[in-house]
């Protein structure tokens, strides 16, 4: 019997014209990324089908009803923006009160949530955390990610770091409580990943959406406009050519999310959890090198 996703991305922004025109909007590159790792990681494949929501413009939103009724969907993603989690505007103010309402029951047993860049801002701002501009200022490229003992352990994997590409200035500043941090950049961005420790929540900061010259697009647009400083911008994308093609790890990341989704990675142990509050402890809540 082959295995079905039906899944939700919730789009938060459009990407700059020199990006939409070769490699499409954030609908299509989740598309591709969620077929690419599908076709190459997994080993049992898995028929994923999408709907999606413009959240920002439309600010449309999947059915509550529905989903708690007919279960329409079994995970809900959040995508990137150039906008600020930690900004007021009425549209993340609504994003993040339907994030909200998706951490109760039944939603909170029924649906997973994925946040990328923007999206994991946002899943940690409703939840309690924290997100602000990061003062130590722009992380871009095909940066090394490091993951803490709770990543290497959750995910699977004897990696000690992964490649994803990264294009930000904003970061989780504190731990939502009940989170457990999966991967750091300590010291420049120590929150990198998150999972709820009910297990419906999985986030990254960087952009597994991406492809390498969609970064290359980026950081040259940013560069030239004075955005980000010309050196560190020439360093990374000097990187981004001298890496091996085969060296990012995006795919890779994908097919843990679609494990997640599927209920396929290890749930939390209860014995990191202070039953009495709720929060986590010990070294799997470590940001840092830990």
């Amino acid at each position: 019997m082959s295995r079905k996703l039906n899944l939700a991305l919730l789009v938060c922004d459009t990407p700059k014209p020199e990006v939409l025109e070769k490699y499409g909007d954030y609908p299509k590159m989740f598309t591709n990324v969620f077929s690419r790792a599908n076709t190459n990681e997994l080993k049992n494949k898995v028929e994923i089908t999408w709907q999606y929501f413009d959240v920002v413009h439309k600010q449309e939103y999947p059915d509550l009803r529905d989903l708690a009724d007919n279960h329409t969907f079994d995970g809900i993603v959040i995508s990137g923006s150039a906008s600020s989690a930690y900004m007021d505007e009425p549209w993340i103010l609504k994003l993040i009160q339907f994030v909200h309402k998706l951490r109760a029951e039944p939603y909170r047993s029924q649906v997973k949530l994925i946040g990328v860049c923007f999206g994991h801002q946002i899943i940690a701002r409703a939840c309690g955390g924290s997100c602000e501009k990061n003062p130590n200022g722009w992380e871009f490229g095909l940066v090394p990610v490091y993951l803490t003992p709770m990543g290497k352990h959750y995910l699977r994997t004897d990696k000690t770091f992964t490649r994803v590409n990264q294009v930000h200035q904003d970061h989780v500043k504190s731990l939502p409580p009940g989170f457990h941090s999966l991967a750091t950049t300590a010291p420049h961005t120590p929150i990198h990943s998150l999972l709820s420790d009910d297990n419906q929540c999985i986030t990254v900061q960087g952009h597994p959406e991406f492809v390498r010259e969609v970064v290359r697009i980026l950081l040259t647009i940013r560069r030239d406009a004075g955005i980000v400083p010309k050196d560190y911008a020439n360093e990374q994308l000097k990187k981004l050519e001298d890496e091996l093609a085969n060296d990012d790890d995006d795919e890779w990341m994908i097919s843990k999310f679609i494990d997640f989704i599927l209920g396929e990675l290890p749930i939390v142990p209860k014995d990191d959890i202070d039953l009495s509050t709720g929060k986590t402890f010990g070294n799997n809540i470590l940001i840092g090198n830990d």
